[in-house]
């Protein structure tokens, strides 16, 4: 699928946002942050040395209505200073890698702030978006993120572009995996979005647990060392997003019969979507059917005793390795859902009662991910999923997003969150362009999704 001709966007300006000081509100100085009382050092944790190490975009696009949507720079400074105030409470954010990229030194460096326009029209290019969604990464910010530069380079960049129509704009934030995981950077947007709504001064989104300490770096996987991935062979990427609705669904379910537990609708998703993906890998291999390793995040708040750190900041999420293994596993999707379903629950409990030995744990299944990526006879792919998660809710004061992209492209993986009425699921696939000409046409694909 080939990109459509998008116009040309024009950097306005780059401002650095920094904390506003809490305890002078009126105060509009945002350069002055010394009256903001927190740690000047954050230590990351071995959950944050084994994230991706990469910034990772998501884009959201708002209409706006012209009669009642405020002037594009009332937008910008509301803003501006909604992100300040959250920044105030989020202070890692605003900071910068150390020297030796083992911590974050917290002295509000502040986060970077562009300010675009694209001589396009808002509806001529969602029209375009729903059949390429790829367009959407001409709104992410141009980030260079190297080993060199590493320290210098703000956490946090945001990109708000206005279209020429002022009938909508696209807002793209990225942020720096190895310190924020998914989870927390939709709770990062979101919790800026009632700031920015509301005009709230009290934010207790985020607790800052020394999770450097509690789980402390490993020395034989610097971050410095992970800048690319094993993977990472710039191959020809594109992405589609459909839509798999709530009768969709329920033909799932019924397609699936009896087993011996009540599937979720991510879980049945995902299953199908793995299913129809091994039999493309297949078929690139000559029919041969090779193993195939799903990579599924999960998110650790929640599901161990740690009360307390159910809204940590950084990375408290693991990749769990999920193994298709020819001669093991049958091919039926139902097969392909237990397997899922088997190694999410094991891990699971596992976690809920290794609350002394989670490092361990985790360590186990990164050491396996690394394994078989590493494996050239393996086929490789990932599924995340942000359903639950108020992705959808970001409303900053004039209506919600009617289209979201995620992530760069960088590898096979399906990304899944909920339709704006919540009962039903859409996926961004993202493909090695080869697999996605297959997968665009394969007939068990095309009988459960439709494009929105």
């Amino acid at each position: 699928m080939e990109s459509t001709s998008l116009a040309k966007i024009n950097i306005l300006s780059k401002d650095i946002i920094r904390s506003f000081p809490i305890s002078n509100h009126d105060n509009n100085n945002n350069n002055n942050n010394n009256n903001v009382d927190h740690p000047k050092n954050y230590k990351l944790s071995f959950f944050d040395q084994i994230a991706l190490q990469m910034h990772v975009p998501c884009v959201l696009f708002y209409p706006l209505k012209y009669s009642t949507s405020p002037k594009i720079s009332i937008i910008h400074e509301q803003l501006q200073q909604s992100l300040s105030k959250l920044l105030s409470h989020v202070y890692p954010a605003s900071g910068r890698f150390s020297s030796d990229a083992q911590s974050i030194n917290c002295h509000d460096e502040g986060v970077l702030y562009i300010k675009a326009k694209v001589d396009s029209q808002f509806c001529d290019f969602l029209k375009d978006a729903q059949k390429d969604i790829d367009l959407a990464l001409n709104f992410c910010p141009k980030i260079d993120r190297s080993v060199s530069n590493l320290s210098i380079t703000p956490l946090v960049v945001v990109q708000v572009t206005e279209f020429a129509c002022g009938r909508g704009l696209a807002l793209s934030l990225s942020t720096e995996h190895a310190v924020i995981d998914g989870f927390r950077a939709v709770k990062f947007v979101y919790e800026w979005s009632k700031v920015s709504k509301m005009g709230i001064n009290k934010i207790s989104c985020f607790t800052f647990d020394d999770f450097g300490t509690i789980f402390p770096p490993s020395s034989d996987n610097h971050l410095l060392k992970r800048v690319e991935s094993p993977r990472d062979d710039h191959v020809k990427m594109v992405a589609r997003r459909f839509v798999i609705n709530q009768s969709v669904i329920s033909k799932f379910k019924k397609n699936v019969g009896l087993v011996y537990f009540r599937p979720s609708r991510v879980e049945l998703v995902i299953a199908f979507l793995w299913s129809a993906l091994i039999n493309i890998f297949q078929r690139k291999n000559n029919g041969r059917m090779r193993p195939c390793l799903l990579s599924v995040p999960v998110n650790l708040r929640g599901k161990i005793d740690f009360p307390r750190y159910e809204n940590s900041f950084g990375n408290f999420a693991i990749e769990v390795p999920i193994k298709f293994i020819p001669g093991e596993t049958k091919m039926e999707v139902k097969d392909i859902l237990l397997l899922i379903k088997d190694v999410i629950q094991k891990t699971n409990v596992s976690f809920a009662k290794s609350s002394d030995d989670i490092y361990t744990l985790a360590s186990k299944f990164h050491k396996e991910i690394q394994e078989w990526e590493e494996n050239e006879q393996v086929d490789v792919c990932m599924a995340s999923s942000l359903c639950r998660f108020p992705i959808n809710e970001a409303d900053f004061g004039w209506g919600k997003p009617c289209l979201l992209s995620l992530g760069l492209r960088r590898s096979d993986m399906f990304w899944l969150y909920d339709t704006q009425c919540g009962s039903g699921i859409i996926v961004q696939a993202d493909l090695k362009k080869e697999y996605m000409d297959m997968f665009g046409c394969d007939k068990d694909v095309l009988s459960f999704i439709c494009d929105e």
